[in-house]
Parts: structure tokens; sequence; C-alpha cells
């Protein structure tokens, strides 16, 4: 009985979206987790890393569990057949559904939320989001060019890291003014992957194309192809301008990330890249790089690509939704995914909002110096561009930089 009537309760929060002050906000969050108390969440995914289905089924579950006595379900499947069957249930009038939470690896919330498939707003009710989450920032704001309007909570980042051999020079790059003249004084040593068939070869032009634009005006609507291609081009100025310091003259990039690590591993390059924070510190645990390589970021900002979750339009949980995501956000659940033995997956703070309490539970994840600081990579975040705007560079690069 008192599950049910808190459930009634905040039923009527939440459909109201009443907001009386943090007292009743603090109130309003109680009664959403007396809700939740004994019921089960329903989260529907697919993602191209083996270690999320564990991480979930195992530390996330256990850790609803013992918290707010919630079961985590987990189904692994395509995005598209969850979004058909959403569709379905929209076209059918299905008001309870199968599930609770939508993860969004990479592109699919436009999608959805475009067909009415997601529940919202919901965000401004989640108190990690209040508390750590910097939700002025233009990644928080927008996602695949539209505004998020508070349908989709960020959990996780991927950034690109660059590997290096303190054999071939010890004082790592901290500026991109710095990384140009390194990539010259070790000329023909340095090059990236084709970003056409390889994400840290994308990831490295984004990250170049990033440091000459203003993407903001860019975010959400329909983009001006002439201002937008205006804006681009300093950064593709850049990329034509370093071919004569790639190695063989920027005439041939790598198919493949593993095709740049035989390089980096035969002495012909100074240095790899890879989308893993933790890459080379695994590959060195194998002997699979030379002994002292390292890694490190540019704080002026690299490629960030932002992984998001949304709550199902007819999901039966939206309460316990709600507390798993919040849980989620929580330091506890980012410490525990940042951790690479789990997942690997860096966490969504900043380094100006997020209360210091919350970011030193961090350092309870024990990483090697091989690896880059949390720290490093909050400072590095960049402005993430939407798939549309994706599509245009590489096709810019590929008519520019590679000459076809």
């Amino acid at each position: 009985m008192k599950r049910l009537l808190a459930l009634i309760l905040v039923m009527l929060f939440v459909a109201t979206g009443c907001d009386y002050g943090n007292d009743q906000e603090q109130k309003q969050w109680e009664l959403i987790e007396q809700s939740a108390e004994a019921s089960t969440v329903t989260i529907a995914l697919q993602h191209s890393n083996a270690k999320v289905i564990d991480w979930l089924k195992d530390d996330f579950a256990s850790y609803l569990s013992t918290t707010y006595d919630i079961k985590l379900k987990v189904v692994e499947q395509p995005l598209l057949k969850t979004l058909d069957e959403l569709a379905s249930d929209k076209a059918n009038e299905v008001d309870s559904g199968e599930y609770d939470i939508i993860i969004f690896e990479k592109d699919g919330f436009k999608n959805a939320y475009n067909k009415g498939l997601l529940y919202g707003p919901f965000t401004d009710k989640i108190p990690e989001v209040k508390a750590s989450i910097d939700t002025a920032a233009l990644n928080y704001i927008y996602r695949e060019g539209i505004s998020t309007q508070g349908y989709i909570v960020p959990y996780g980042r991927n950034q690109l890291s660059f590997i290096y051999n303190q054999d071939v020079f010890y004082e790592k790059p901290t500026s991109y003014d710095e990384f140009w003249g390194l990539i010259k004084e070790f000329k023909g040593q340095f090059t990236y992957p084709n970003p056409m068939t390889s994400i840290e070869g994308e990831a490295f032009v984004l990250s170049v194309i990033g440091q000459y634009m203003d993407i903001e005006p860019f975010m959400s609507g329909t983009i001006d192809q002439t201002k937008f291609l205006n804006a681009i081009q300093p950064g593709l100025n850049q990329l034509i301008a370093l071919k004569p310091d790639l190695k063989d003259n920027g005439s041939v990039y790598p198919e493949s990330t593993q095709a740049l690590d035989d390089l980096f591993n035969n002495g012909a390059l100074m240095m790899s890249l890879n989308m893993d924070y933790n890459y080379a510190t695994d590959r060195l645990k194998e002997y699979e790089y030379p002994e002292n390589a390292s890694t490190f970021v540019l704080t002026d900002g690299v490629a960030t690509f932002t992984e998001g979750a949304s709550i199902a339009f007819n999901s039966p949980n939206k309460t316990g939704a709600m507390v798993a995501l919040n849980a989620l956000l929580g330091s506890e659940m980012q410490a525990s995914k940042f951790n690479p033995k789990s997942w690997g997956s860096l966490p969504i703070y900043s380094l100006e909002i997020t209360p210091k309490t919350t970011l030193d539970t961090l350092k309870s994840v024990k990483l090697k110096s091989t690896t880059v600081k949390y720290s490093d990579f909050l400072e590095s975040v960049m402005t993430e561009f939407s798939p549309e705007m994706r599509t245009i560079i590489l096709k810019q690069w590929q008519a520019q930089v590679l000459g076809k």
C-alpha cells in the first residue's frame, strides 16, 4: 500500500511537472525512489563493447538491487529492433510497453525523438543531473543536430588519445601548436588512419577541424552548406598543410588502427592513436608495444563522442527508470564503469561544475602511469559534431586532402 500510494503521488508529480523549490524537489525524489522499490527496470541496448553487458548485469544490477531494491533486466538487441517495436506500440496505442530505458551508444536519438518514441522531459527531475552535470554544455543541450529537450541524459564518453614512444621524444605536447611543431621536427614519422575507414582517423580529423571553427551556430536546425563549408575550411587547410610532414608525404593513410599500430611498433612512426583510453596500457601488458610507450591528450580539445540514455514513451516503470539513470550518473557507478577492468567508459562529469567530492571518487580507480588522467580527459572535452556535419567533413577531406 505504501509503494502504491507513493506511485500515485509521484505520477501526479511526473504528469504535472510540479516544481516547488529544493525542499519539495527532495520530497518528490523520495517519492520517486519509494515508488521504484521492489520493481523491475528493463534496459534495451546494442553496444560495440562486449564488457558493457557484463557490467550492467553484474556491477550495475548489484548496485540497484542493494541500494534501491530494483531488479535490472538487460535486453541485448539491435537499436533498430527496439525502435521498431516502440513504433508498433505507438501505432497500436500500447500504453505499457516492454522497455524502460533505451541506450544510444551512437546515433538514433533523433529518429526516436522525432517519432515520439521517448518519454520526457524528465532530466530536470534527476538529482545527479542538477548536481553534477554541466547542463549548459552544448553536448548536453544538443544531440544529432536537434535540441535534446530533456529527453536524454549523457552517461559516458569516448575521446581520442595519442600514443607515443618516450624513447623517441619525452616532452609530450600540450597544445596543437606544439603538436604541429613536433610533427615537423620528426618529419615523416607521423600519420593518421583513413577517416573513411577508421573511427580514430575520423576523430583526428574532427579534432583538427574543431580547433579552427565555432561549431555552436550549426548545432541545431538545417545546416547552411555554404556557411558550414566556409567554417571548416581553415581546419581542412591545416590538414592539407600537414601532408608534406606526414609519412610518405600524406599520399597513403593506413586503413585501420591496427595498420597504424604496426607502423608504430616497428619504429616507422613515432605515434599511434586510439579511442580506448586504456589501450596502450593493455598493449604493454601483452608486450605488443614499445617498452616506453605512453599516452597523452591535447587539452585544447580532442574529438568527443557522448553516449546517452532515454526513457521509452510507454515505459511501464518510469520512476524506476529515473532512479536507475540517477544511479548511473552517481559517483560510485561513474567510477565503476570508468574502471578499464569493468568497462572503460570515461566519466560524464565537468571540472568546472561537478563537486570535488564527486570527482574525488574517481581517484579510487587505480590506473597505470601510461594512462591519461581522467582530469586531462575532462579538460579536453570537445563539442561533438552531428552526423550530418561529420558526413560533410569526411566528404571534403576525401576531396581536398586525399584528392579524390
